[in-house]
């Protein structure tokens, strides 16, 4: 595979360029379409990368298996559980979004409001004409047992005016060396500068501007990908030296993290990236974001509508699977969405991309254009209420086979080849993901075992063969191994 990466353009105010993605052909920024910027994000690659995981050692915490006490998973369920959500919502959107799930009956655990939600980025100060009242939407998403994820990043704009120019003048941004004043970073929202996370004074008031919204009881944050603008804004004041991005990354993550927790309880999390490659084939240390030990709800980053885009986001899994990353999803469907249909996406891509989803341990939905599975058809509606209420019922086999594979210090997928991109999800379960079209798969069966087809006839299938087969769009090739902890258990 290629090592191309060109998308989400970032440039410093000295005039450096990078950009950060690849394998698409525009971007929104809210009403505007542009195009992508085509320059190599030089300092991604000049990292190195290696093909083996070397992150972050994670911390165990109880379950049992072949008669083995294993520390327990200690995450919030409702992080392996199903969420929703839209590119640019308002509270009445919201609303109508998670009642049009609830009147199909499909279960909804979380759901993310995207940006835009503030007045600027990232004032923490609600935009009243889309939320005028912040407080009821978290009440009443909290009366029917839905979580609320809000999306931030690093940085604060320069548009944000008085907030800005005070931060500028207290010496609490990044830089580009010690000299440089804040190195004013031009990202998809605007141009801003990023937070200094040695500094405590700075920290302090990032918190200050944060209390307001934690006050609410929010759920957590959707942690966006701008951490990645270290790279050239690398100096710290606070520290009076440079910083790698990984230690960037860390502190921005860590912060949204443990600061969000210890104000509201140990059920509060952060979404946020594991490995995000930006369309290169290269796994490592380079691409590699969250610490492994706070990735609970992980998503891959942002892809194309398309079965390219579906690709893209394996390739993600592959290497996020190979660093450890104990669990992580991706955006069903594609952040990015297409010109046509009409819904962005294909029915063909969207279903498959959702088979993904159920066997995936996040399982989340949105994006641009349509995800709201009834604005296809009926049939959709049926099949994604199926797959929602498989994952679910797969749940608690996912965190006692999380519980070993994090005693182990290891995925809970593990992937047998680069190419088609099946793999064992908690070692048990075949995932063979549809890649075309026209549902066909061809799907190595590992030797040594019996496999049932958990879809179809529920037929059974010796390992160590290879077929070619062709799914309906209500099939997927997962199977379970004979006798195994899974057979039966969902």
């Amino acid at each position: 595979m290629g090592h191309q990466c060109a998308q989400r353009g970032i440039q410093t105010s000295d005039g450096s360029h990078i950009s950060t993605t690849a394998h698409h052909t525009r971007y929104t920024d809210g009403p505007q379409t542009r195009d992508p910027p085509s320059t190599l994000f030089p300092a991604l690659f000049a990292l190195a990368c290696t093909p083996t995981g070397t992150g972050a050692d994670t911390a165990g915490t109880t379950s049992t298996t072949h008669g083995t006490t294993v520390p327990a998973l200690d995450i919030p369920q409702w992080a392996w559980r199903h969420w929703v959500w839209e590119d640019e919502s308002t509270q009445d959107s919201v609303i109508e979004m998670v009642d049009g799930y609830r009147d199909r009956d499909i279960d909804v655990a979380a759901v993310v409001i995207d940006s835009p939600w503030e007045t600027a980025y990232n004032d923490f100060a609600w935009d009243k004409t889309r939320f005028p009242d912040p407080q009821a939407l978290v009440d009443e998403l909290h009366a029917r047992d839905i979580r609320l994820v809000l999306w931030i990043t690093p940085a604060i704009n320069v548009d944000a005016g008085d907030l800005y120019t005070t931060w500028a003048n207290n010496g609490w941004f990044m830089q580009t060396d010690a000299d440089s004043g804040p190195a004013v970073v031009n990202w998809w929202k605007g141009k801003g500068s990023l937070v200094d996370y040695w500094n405590p004074d700075a920290v302090d008031a990032w918190h200050a501007l944060m209390q307001p919204v934690l006050d609410l009881g929010i759920d957590g944050w959707k942690t966006d990908g701008l951490d990645i603008a270290a790279v050239i804004a690398n100096y710290s004041p606070g520290q009076g030296a440079s910083v790698t991005r990984s230690d960037y990354s860390a502190a921005y993550y860590g912060d949204f993290f443990s600061h969000t927790r210890e104000a509201l309880g140990d059920d509060r999390l952060i979404m946020s990236r594991p490995i995000d490659s930006y369309g290169a084939d290269i796994g490592g240390d380079a691409v590699a974001f969250t610490p492994r030990e706070i990735a609970w709800a992980a998503w891959v980053g942002d892809q194309d509508a398309t079965f390219d885009g579906l690709r893209m986001a394996l390739r993600n899994f592959y290497w996020s699977a190979d660093y450890g990353y104990l669990g992580f999803g991706s955006d069903i469907g594609g952040y990015r969405d297409e010109d046509k249909p009409k819904q962005g996406r294909t029915k063909d891509v969207f279903l498959r991309w959702a088979q993904l989803g159920a066997f995936s341990p996040v399982m989340e939905n949105g994006g641009g254009g349509d995800h709201w599975p009834w604005k296809w058809d009926d049939e959709t509606t049926e099949i994604y209420r199926g797959l929602v209420d498989l994952h679910h019922a797969m749940l608690p086999w996912l965190l006692e086979r999380g519980a070993i594979a994090q005693s182990e210090d290891r995925s809970l997928m593990t992937f047998l080849d680069d190419q088609d991109y099946a793999y064992l999800l908690g070692d048990d379960v075949l995932v063979a993901p549809v890649l075309t079209e026209d549902g066909t798969v061809s799907v190595s069966f590992p030797k040594g075992r019996q496999w049932r087809w958990l879809f179809g006839d529920g037929s059974i299938q010796d390992g160590g063969q290879t077929l070619k087969l062709t799914m309906k769009l209500d099939e997927f090739p997962a199977y379970v191994a004979v006798g195994s902890s899974a057979d039966g258990a969902f």
